[in-house]
């Protein structure tokens, strides 16, 4: 691998890889616990630039036992150039994957397995005849049978499609999935198909609904027309057109469901371990700062045991909406602990202009927010709400306090603390953090 490229390896269970590339130049390591999230991860749910290629490398644990070739042409269909890879000594079952990398192999060896030339076939279902025949597995780190929702009767074979490769990347991809699969029903129907959703149809009070609905059980998104085309065929196409939308929907509430927290809608830890170590490479790679603030709420013990967990819960959920009214739209709010949150302060792009700073840096903004909490009247506390809340954190900046995520959130993390041992109420900068903020 030439150093300059970057390279994001997904290690899919205990590969025994992770200390033999951890510290890899241009190296971006993720680890997952079963096929399904390495499919998911491949994807990039958190945004942000891609590196330049993926390699998958998979445990022999976590391969499907029966379906590798289904796990290696679902990776693909997310993006088509991963390189997929067996972590095992001794190369057995390995014919579905582009090569084998035995843990204990040297650095020639791990070289070769991630960057040999790729040779393997435009599609898994293009190999040897002599390759085991896939079929489905029972192992709970296989991937599903079907990417489809279960359809109500009798519609399971109208969404049996060919060509949905474009609608799963979409889907797993974030855009737009019904943009995608209007281009394939153009395709199949002719260019003059067109969809009006419910909404639109609901806004015009004097249009009257015509052609097919579009409806999954009793959700009707809206309707499908295609001038001159049969209307069993066109039936059958919304109904198709009906499962994706579904299916989309359900994507995009697991994955919030996955990655925020449902009591305060803050980003929760998995995607605070996820995004932190992203955010400081795009730092890295543009000689950019980025700034962390730790903190948590002072004695929220005993506002939880005087006023009951109502009042704490209604405290966190109050946090979180005064963190947004302060922060800027690229800053991450992330709830790490039971009343720990961390702010990422993060700017991808820069100031807007050369040479120009924002109107507050993150010690004004954090301050600003910390007098916000003092001041709040929180309603669950009682009369003498008021000036009764209060906030001890510690700011740390990339890359003078922390060279990395870890050390970065344990030097926060420790400022923090000596904020509570210094009277409470209280935020204390890093040097690093001194430094950009002018406070030194």
């Amino acid at each position: 691998m030439a150093d300059s490229e970057q390279l994001r390896i997904i290690l899919v269970g205990p590969t025994g890889l992770d200390d033999r590339l951890r510290f890899r130049p241009g190296v971006e390591l993720v680890h997952v616990a079963n096929a399904i999230d390495a499919v998911g991860e491949l994807a990039d749910p958190l945004d942000g630039d891609s590196p330049a290629r993926s390699v998958v490398i998979v445990a022999p644990s976590r391969c499907p036992k029966q379906g590798a070739d289904d796990f290696v042409r679902a990776l693909r269909e997310v993006e088509p150039d991963v390189r997929v890879v067996l972590a095992s000594s001794n190369g057995k079952d390995a014919s579905a994957f582009d090569a084998t990398i035995d843990p204990a192999a040297d650095e020639d060896d791990i070289r070769s397995a991630l960057d040999e030339p790729d040779t393997r076939p435009a599609d898994p279902s293009e190999r040897s005849s002599d390759a085991p025949t896939p079929t489905r597995s029972s192992d709970p780190g296989a991937l599903p049978e079907s990417i489809e929702p279960s359809p109500p009767e009798n519609q399971s074979d109208n969404l049996a499609d060919a060509g949905d490769a474009s609608l799963v990347s979409a889907m797993l991809h974030g855009h737009d999935v019904l943009a995608s699969a209007l281009e394939a029903l153009a395709e199949r129907l002719g260019p003059a198909v067109t969809f009006t959703s419910q909404a639109e149809s609901d806004a015009d009070s004097d249009a009257t609904p015509i052609a097919v609905e579009v409806r999954w059980h009793d959700r009707v998104f809206g309707y499908l027309d295609a001038p001159g085309v049969e209307p069993q065929t066109l039936a059958r196409e919304a109904m198709w057109l009906a499962g994706w939308l579904r299916l989309n929907e359900q994507q995009k509430q697991l994955r919030e469901a996955a990655l925020t927290d449902p009591l305060t809608g803050a980003w929760n830890r998995r995607y605070f371990d996820r995004f932190l170590p992203v955010a400081i490479e795009r730092a890295r790679k543009s000689r950019a700062s980025l700034t962390v603030l730790v903190f948590d709420i002072d004695d929220f013990k005993r506002f939880n045991t005087e006023f009951g967990h109502a009042a704490g819960d209604d405290i966190l959920i109050e946090t979180v909406k005064l963190l947004r009214s302060t922060i800027r739209p690229t800053d991450r709010v992330c709830r790490i602990g039971g009343d720990e949150f961390c702010v990422i302060f993060h700017e991808p792009t820069g100031p807007r202009e050369a040479g120009s700073k924002p109107p507050e840096n993150v010690y004004q903004i954090s301050k600003r927010f910390q007098e916000a909490i003092c001041a709040r009247r929180f309603p669950k506390l009682g009369l003498d709400a008021p000036g009764t809340l209060s906030i001890s954190g510690g700011l740390a900046t990339y890359p003078w306090d922390g060279r990395d995520a870890r050390e970065l959130l344990e030097h926060a993390d420790q400022l923090s603390l000596q904020s509570k041992q210094h009277g409470k109420n209280a935020i204390l900068l890093g040097p690093g953090a001194a430094r950009v903020c002018g406070t030194e």
